[in-house]
């Protein structure tokens, strides 16, 4: 059963969702490091997921529908503002961006763990994850170091991924493609996560 659950936490990683993008862009743009903090800002950001899932607020959740609408809604807008931001995006040239990454070093770290937290904890897609299949292995048989140890295993899946993704986005040959053409880049990336926030909305409307 371990197994088990570790593979589904690769296998909800792999999924395309706002997380992939957002760390895909972070690490383009900004190197390594802020796509790993952003990584580790998503899987952080599962601990929320795990938590309420474990201590059967999931039962709450399904009770009073509206709870999700308004998470559901407010990550929608989370989206937006990032999608809205990235698509502004204008062609810098290489000295610049250094320059700016050498100013907000410390906070381009800091951001791009909070970007990834918001992302995650306000996004749909792990929630329903969580609500949906998470919960099929935990019944009230289960006992309660177990069912912590599962949800371990889904962030720790998670983060793996994620890291590896970053890793491999950031490598020098996509960082230099990626330079040449920035913008193009940030603003197609916005344009895929304004898509998920109007898929968001328009499937909770007629949910």
């Amino acid at each position: 059963m371990f197994f088990e659950i570790f593979l589904i936490g690769i296998l909800s990683g792999l999924s395309p969702g706002p997380d992939f993008f957002l760390v895909m862009k972070n690490s383009l743009g900004f190197g390594r490091r802020i796509g790993i903090a952003t990584a580790l800002g998503v899987a952080s950001a599962l601990v929320v997921h795990v938590t309420y899932t474990i201590l059967g607020f999931t039962y709450i959740i399904e009770k009073f529908p509206s709870i999700f609408i308004i998470i559901k809604l407010a990550g929608s807008l989370y989206l937006l503002w990032l999608g809205f931001h990235a698509i502004r995006a204008v062609k810098q040239s290489k000295a610049e961006k250094e320059m700016g990454l050498k100013v907000n070093a410390d906070k381009s770290v800091k951001q791009g763990f909070r970007e990834g937290f918001i992302c995650n904890v306000l996004n749909p897609k792990a929630a329903l994850f969580f609500l949906s299949i998470f919960s099929q292995f935990i019944s009230s048989d289960t006992a309660s170091w177990i069912r912590w140890i599962y949800g371990i295993e889904i962030i720790l899946a998670v983060a793996l991924w994620f890291t590896f993704v970053s890793s491999v986005i950031s490598y020098k040959k996509f960082r230099n493609f990626y330079e040449k053409y920035n913008h193009w880049f940030d603003r197609c990336l916005g344009a895929i996560l304004i898509y998920f926030a109007i898929f968001i909305v328009y499937s909770t409307i007629h949910s």
